[in-house]
């Protein structure tokens, strides 16, 4: 077996595309072509993991070799025997009534908010708040003044997760509890009430009775990487695919592993361009680049533009992404529709899209615009729509996982981000002959389309000659045909699984001779 790789992005979730698609899709290949052992590691505080982790692979996302370690999980499962205890069961079932021997209940809310308030002889001594499904999710309990004093967050599994002590005037947390199956608490996280920032965190050992202190996240975070990579019996390699954890994965001690850092999107910010100013969360890696065993860029305009800010410390690499065979691809196109797949989010600017349609209509009624994603913009999106008068042509479709049966029935995809770093989501339209019309933006876009030959570049903002382009695309069955074979030979040349697992397999064993 190879050595260990690891690929650490802060969170891991199922409703996600983009940077976790691409880790999931690398992860897999390499387990598979090579028998790498690989895992993938988060850093967040979500108790679901288990299921994530199921359901990522029964959506055939997440290979069978591969697991999802969580630093919570990590900690609660090296502390504990994994079973609950029959005390904690009999609480959980307690808890989980509505009604309770001793207590007035109100529970006229009950049926339709899931919540219930909870008198003893005229004194409100806790709230209980139950989920969708019926699962009782928590309990705060109050004092004589009405303070909430703590909080009992259940796992589903039936036994006490967390609690969360609150401080009585600002009514925030001032520490919070982690417990394992069987009830031992292995961490404590002390809060400032007033801003919500960390103070310190006290990491328990239920073996050895030792207790490690933090001052912050970052210090705890940089701990559990070092102590897992120098588990391994050979230096393990290190990908952080999220720029945010950089800082920490650079505060590592260098010799436990090689790190390697890949850029997924512009590192620029607004207006997106080389002299812009640098992105927040990409200072620090930029700013010490040296330290990197490997920073990785999709694409060699980007490559060059960071040489000639940062210097060449002969560390920088281009590695784009590549294309999984898509599965539940069928040719069904429907007449007229176009779609985007993307993040709903400001900086994907699909308003941008939305309000280009608003031409394309005028053209051709029956045009339609799916749009599929998901994101915080979501309820901004839907207000445009509704503004323009669009509801019947253009559309939030949500999130899916079934790329190949959108792709199938498009005639092409759009592309109004205000910036990249090499759009997956394109790359997938161009090996499924769909062609692309995009915005001309920083970076990857100019890389993978040909004007006019593998798809349309318009410039950055320009709606009107967006929507002339997928006019001209609907109105021409030749021209789509043409350039989606196109589209399809120049992905397939360039970005194929194999050429591109390649270059990861070349930059592994330069980094072992180097040692």
């Amino acid at each position: 077996m190879n050595r260990k790789i690891f690929m650490l992005l802060y969170d891991i979730d199922i409703n996600k595309g983009g940077i976790t698609s691409v880790m999931l899709s690398r992860s897999a290949e390499l387990t598979k072509r090579f028998n790498f052992d690989v895992d993938l590691i988060s850093l967040d505080d979500k108790d679901n993991y288990d299921e994530i982790q199921d359901k990522l692979r029964k959506d055939g996302r997440l290979s069978k070799k591969v697991n999802i370690l969580n630093i919570h999980n990590y900690y609660e499962q090296i502390n504990t025997t994994g079973v609950v205890t029959e005390k904690q069961r009999k609480y959980y079932r307690t808890a989980s009534f509505l009604m309770e021997k001793g207590f007035s209940v109100q529970d006229n809310d009950y049926k339709d908010k899931k919540y219930a308030r909870y008198f003893r002889d005229g004194l409100y001594i806790k709230y209980k708040k139950w989920s969708k499904s019926g699962l009782i999710s928590h309990i705060d309990y109050f004092n004589e003044n009405r303070a909430r004093v703590f909080r009992e967050v259940f796992h589903k599994e039936g036994y006490i997760s967390r609690k969360i002590y609150f401080d009585f005037i600002s009514n925030e947390p001032s520490q919070e509890l982690y417990y394992t199956k069987d009830g031992f608490c292995y961490l404590n996280k002390w809060y400032n009430h007033k801003n919500g920032i960390i103070q310190r965190i006290y990491l328990f050992n239920k073996f050895s009775n030792q207790v490690k202190e933090f001052k912050n996240n970052k210090e705890f975070h940089v701990y559990w990487l070092n102590e897992l990579c120098r588990e391994q019996l050979e230096k393990p390699f290190l990908i952080c695919d999220g720029v945010g954890s950089a800082a920490k994965v650079l505060s590592m001690d260098s010799e436990v592993a090689y790190r390697i850092y890949p850029i997924h999107t512009n590192h620029l910010d607004s207006p997106y361009v080389y002299g812009s100013p640098i992105k927040q969360d990409h200072v620090t890696l930029l700013q010490n680049v040296e330290q990197a065993d490997a920073l990785i860029v999709l694409t060699e305009s980007q490559k060059k533009d960071i040489l000639k800010q940062f210097g060449d410390s002969g560390n920088v690499y281009v590695i784009p992404n590549f294309i999984t065979p898509i599965r539940n691809f069928k040719v069904n196109r429907v007449p007229n529709l176009v779609t985007m797949i993307s993040r709903y989010h400001p900086e994907k600017a699909i308003d941008e899209a939305i309000q280009a349609f608003s031409f394309v209509i005028k053209e051709i009624p029956d045009a339609k615009l799916e749009i599929y994603g998901h994101g915080e913009d979501r309820k901004r999106l839907n207000g445009i729509i509704r503004n323009l008068g669009l509801e019947k042509s253009v559309f939030l479709k949500g999130y899916t996982p079934n790329v190949g049966e959108l792709l199938g029935k498009t005639n092409g995809t759009i592309l109004t981000s205000q910036f990249e770093g090499l759009n997956v989501a394109s790359l997938e339209s161009m090996f499924c002959e769909v062609p692309v019309v995009s915005y001309d933006v920083n970076y990857g876009m100019r890389d993978i389309i040909k004007d006019g030959q593998t798809g349309f570049l318009v410039p950055k903002g320009d709606r009107e000659a967006l929507s002339a382009k997928i006019i001209e695309l609907l109105r021409n069955p030749e021209l789509r045909l043409k350039m989606g074979r196109a589209a399809k030979e120049f992905v397939v040349s360039n970005f194929s699984t194999e050429l591109v697992i390649s270059k990861w397999i070349e930059l592994f064993n330069q980094l072992r001779k180097e040692e």
